[in-house]
């Protein structure tokens, strides 16, 4: 990777971020609940605080941002493949931040690689205000081992474009009929399903028709985040 963004921070300059300058109160989170994964646990209290974002955030933000609505994922003369890995490669491409430098050293799907690329560089953690570029993880997205059961785990994975102090997660990721889309959730009120001007607070994820009991919007089907900008790649 090229180093000539590491150690530099500046402000994040989205649009949907401007409120990164307000002070918030502390978050009302659900009482009891926990991400999927057993692996990270979510502090049992937050309070948002916005903190610099790094150049090489900014350019992953941003420029998964463009890549919203996008037929084609091509990044630096480089294309990606259509799904959500190839996403959010595609999003730290602008980064020049390359994601799959070790994925031969795993087996898996392409979702499950990043995950083990970045829990052995310890870049994976739990909270409900991630930062502007942050990989973001979810479980039984659908039923992915055709058993008839929720329990397929590292099924999608999307990239954090801005955070509210409210706790709306802005986040890009593949939708398996609309393609690249930016969507929302919010870790303090995972079970609340009602809509506002962007649309749901916390967007359906787990695929329409999907057997077996489980979760149904982004932040109950949520398991981690991970700090893909935190790599130190070639």
């Amino acid at each position: 990777m090229s180093g000539k963004h590491r150690g530099r921070a500046s402000p994040f300059s989205l649009s949907v971020a401007a409120a990164v300058v307000i002070t918030l109160a502390s978050a009302c989170a659900t009482a009891g609940w926990a991400p999927r994964g057993s692996d990270y646990t979510m502090p049992a209290e937050e309070t948002y605080r916005p903190a610099a974002v790094s150049e090489d955030q900014r350019l992953v933000a941003e420029g998964g941002r463009s890549l919203a609505g996008k037929r084609s994922l091509v990044v630096n003369g480089v294309t990606f493949p259509n799904d959500c890995t190839g996403l959010v490669r595609a999003a730290y491409a602008f980064a020049s931040i390359d994601l799959a430098y070790r994925f031969d050293e795993y087996a898996g799907n392409g979702v499950r690689r990043l995950y083990e690329t970045l829990k052995d560089e310890n870049l994976l953690y739990a909270v409900r205000y991630p930062a502007p570029a942050d990989l973001v993880f979810w479980d039984d997205t659908y039923d992915a081992n055709a058993n008839g059961r929720a329990d397929d785990e590292l099924t999608h994975v999307g990239v954090v474009i801005s955070v509210d102090p409210d706790g709306s997660i802005y986040y890009l990721h593949y939708h398996y009929r609309l393609g690249p889309v930016i969507e929302r959730m919010n870790l303090t009120r995972p079970d609340d399903d009602t809509r506002g001007p962007d649309g749901p607070v916390n967007a359906t994820l787990r695929m329409r028709g999907s057997p077996g009991r489980s979760g149904t919007n982004a932040a109950q089907l949520f398991r981690v985040f991970g700090k893909g900008y935190g790599l130190e790649t070639p």
